[in-house]
């Protein structure tokens, strides 16, 4: 995030097309490799990547990743529309599910809406 400040990358829906939802989970908060801290590094960090940023995060601690995306009450009104615009999601892709339906699903639902699925692992549109 070379010349880029963590408050460049989080900032208020501005219509660039790459406003982006953070999501973190957590089912236990211990582990120091998928800590809250952590993940907010690695998001905004995939964030600033495709030269996007956070414009709120849809964060779940002591949550079961087998809850369905759609379903959660932080992340799920942005699935449905029911939170305003956005264009796309930041994640490490296993905090989207528990399995690879949840997953696919999620994936599937951001191709099909001409959104952004970004993660420090792998950089889709």
């Amino acid at each position: 995030m070379r010349g880029t400040t963590m408050d460049e990358v989080e900032r208020p829906y501005d219509g660039c097309g790459k406003c982006l939802l953070g999501v973190r989970r957590l089912s236990r908060v211990k582990a120091a490799t998928t800590s809250p801290e952590r993940q907010r590094e690695d998001v905004l960090t995939a964030a600033a990547t495709v030269g996007g940023h956070i414009i709120d995060w849809a964060d779940y601690w002591e949550v079961s990743g087998a809850t369905d995306p759609i379903t959660r009450p932080k992340l799920g009104p942005w699935l449905r529309d029911e939170r305003g615009k956005y264009d796309g999601l930041a994640a490490d892709v296993d905090r989207l599910g528990r399995n690879v339906v949840d997953r696919l699903n999620t994936g599937y639902k951001m191709r099909d809406e001409g959104k952004l699925l970004v993660s420090d692992r792998n950089i889709t549109t």
